[in-house]
């Protein structure tokens, strides 16, 4: 019987190899080692891992004498953020005061082979990664969202972070490196939620909207920032968490969503445009859906050749995309297998646990079907996962309609987890998606995608 149930789940599971090759560390400037791969017969990749062991006494076998091997004292883990050709640099994780350089490293890459006669339905199987474009080398500090508009009016968009620690700093890109710009420090008693940029009162620079929770009075509110005369100044408050969406070669539209506390139990209203009238923003026109009680999440696009109607998709709390068409009960959902509902956003409101979800990238493939873009963390672990578990690892996930479903076409992993992604421009990369991804190293390293 115990062998029948290991031939199953030969059968039945992928098998994991790992390839692993040792590798030298050279220089250590603080968690940043450097590598020798003069000599590998296969680079490593751009997020890669590596394990660096310290190892202790010898074992022995005391009857027999064989030597078994030495305890381990304790192993460091990291991640491959840079390759060349005769070198690769990487971020160490938890590291104290270890001195790395003249100490072996083990180099791992990780490939998933499943048997032919058991593999995935089509609409889950892995069949082409989606590289970034560029990624930049890891900022100290732990992006809680993510904007990219032109700040300063220079013609160029800047990327905007909001740090955990409530700074706002403004980035741009020069010679495929991140150069810093200016920034501000955010009230630090309230909780970043949202982040998001556009020129909404037309006056040649973005405006940047801060969405944020409240402690103290328990609401959510929006603050406005201006760059004016070298500074940031505050310009407006808004009731309710500001996010928008980048239609497909259409400009960028920012919706403001309120949440009502009614008799204890939170209604959420649908999310409407976001105006400015010359004076004040504004609420416009209301998202007209028969089902959207999430927060952000969501995008439109014209699903049905022929029509001249735009159709919402949104995050559904079970983690799956649906597109919904005019009918009420006319929608499809994406494929089951990917939790797009997997944010590391949440917030404990008027006893119930909000969750932010991660906006979704929208624009068309060469054939002029619509292709959607999401976040999918993974590896959520703790007692209390399903709330305020940890994620270590995400990807974007591609789906495209073909006339009739969403169908899985690709998907980009990235060393770590994600917050949110921006669709828009950075530098010379145009109508991309950038994903800002944490490490367990408390960084924050910024990747550029775009879907082949």
């Amino acid at each position: 019987m115990r062998k029948l149930l290991l031939l199953l789940a030969v059968v039945c599971f992928s098998v994991v190899q790992v390839f692993a090759q040792s590798a030298l560390i050279v220089k250590q400037e603080g968690r940043k080692v450097y590598f020798d791969i003069s000599d590998f017969k296969e680079k490593p990749k751009v997020n890669d891992t590596f394990n660096i062991t310290f190892w202790g006494t010898e074992l022995k076998n005391p009857k027999t004498g064989k030597v078994l091997g030495k305890t381990i004292e304790h192993r460091l883990s990291g991640v491959i953020n840079v390759v060349e050709e005769l070198f690769a640099v990487g971020t160490v994780n938890d590291l104290k005061d270890e001195k790395l350089e003249g100490v072996e490293a083990t180099i791992e890459k990780a490939v998933v082979v499943t048997p032919p006669a058991q593999q995935e339905p089509a609409a889950q199987v892995v069949q082409d990664k989606v590289l970034p474009l560029w990624q930049s080398t890891p900022l100290e500090n732990k992006a809680t969202a993510v904007a990219a508009a032109d700040i300063d009016g220079d013609g160029a968009s800047e990327l905007v972070l909001a740090y955990g620690d409530n700074n706002i700093k403004t980035y741009t890109l020069q010679d495929n490196k991140l150069v810093e710009g200016n920034g501000f420090q955010f009230a630090a008693f309230n909780r970043i939620i949202t982040l998001d940029a556009a020129d909404l009162n037309k006056n040649g620079t973005a405006e940047i909207f801060i969405g944020y929770f409240d402690s103290f009075r328990g609401r959510l509110s929006t603050a406005v920032y201006e760059f004016k005369d070298g500074k940031f100044t505050e310009t407006a408050t808004i009731t309710g968490l500001v996010k928008g969406i980048a239609p497909y070669n259409k400009e960028r539209v920012l919706y403001v969503q309120k949440l009502e506390n009614i008799g204890g139990k939170l209604k959420y209203l649908t999310p409407a445009i976001l105006t400015y009238n010359g004076k004040s923003y504004k609420e416009g026109e209301r998202v007209n859906t028969y089902k959207f009680h999430n927060i952000f999440g969501f995008n439109f696009g014209n699903f049905k050749e022929g029509s001249s109607k735009e159709n919402l998709i949104f995050t559904q709390q079970s983690g799956r995309l649906r597109l919904q068409f005019e009918k009420k009960g006319s929608y499809l959902n994406s494929p089951s297998g990917y939790d797009f509902a997997t944010t590391p956003t949440r917030l404990d409101y008027a006893n119930n646990m909000l969750r932010f979800y991660a906006s979704l990238a929208l624009y068309n493939a060469a054939d002029d079907n619509p292709v959607v873009a999401g976040i999918v963390n993974e590896a959520k672990l703790g007692i209390l996962s399903d709330t305020f578990g940890s994620y270590h690892r995400g990807k974007l996930v591609f789906l495209k309609w073909d006339g009739s479903s969403l169908e899985y076409r690709n998907e980009a992993p990235f060393g770590g987890y994600a917050v949110d992604l921006v669709q828009g421009s950075l530098g010379d990369y145009k109508d991309v998606i950038i994903v800002p991804f944490m490490t367990g190293a408390d960084q924050t390293t910024v990747a550029i995608f775009q879907e082949k």
